[in-house]
């Protein structure tokens, strides 16, 4: 009973603070030997593993952008290539509509023609294409065409 009351008449305040002094303490003498480690040039277990982690982390970092501008300059290439596939499917739509009208292929525009679908099917034109240039070249006459020079 008695060990119980002197417990009681135990200043806990004073108790806390000397706990905290010490535990400051150990801090600053942690640190002190780390300071004087560096000083020494020396690299402790726990510091190569935090200088590897973050070498670890600035190489993620490097790599993720990296690979965020590798993705965006590849969306800009498929839009790019969308768009010009656009542009060649509407060229070869109105060269299949003029090409039935004149009902043939004028002999200078063959070799533009052929190379206009060689393009599209090089940014990935779909079958319509194919089919509009297949059929110009199989089922229309080569037109032969006379030029004169004007020189003046």
């Amino acid at each position: 009973m008695n060990d119980i009351l002197a417990l009681a008449k135990v200043d806990f305040s004073s108790v806390f603070i000397s706990v905290f002094l010490i535990l400051m303490g150990i801090k600053a003498a942690v640190s002190l030997l780390e300071w004087m480690i560096n000083k020494l040039g020396l690299e402790t277990k726990w510091m190569r593993k935090h200088r590897q982690e973050h070498e670890l982390l600035q190489q993620t970092a490097q790599s993720l952008a990296s690979l965020q501008k590798n993705f965006e300059e590849s969306m800009l290439l498929d839009n790019l290539m969308a768009a010009q596939r656009e542009i060649l499917a509407d060229k070869i739509n109105e060269k299949y509509k003029y090409y039935i009208s004149i009902q043939g292929i004028p002999d200078d525009e063959v070799d533009e023609f052929t190379n206009l679908h060689t393009a599209y099917k090089g940014v990935g034109g779909n079958h319509s294409g194919d089919v509009k240039f297949e059929y110009c070249i199989n089922h229309l006459p080569v037109i032969p065409v006379e030029t004169k020079l004007v020189i003046e």
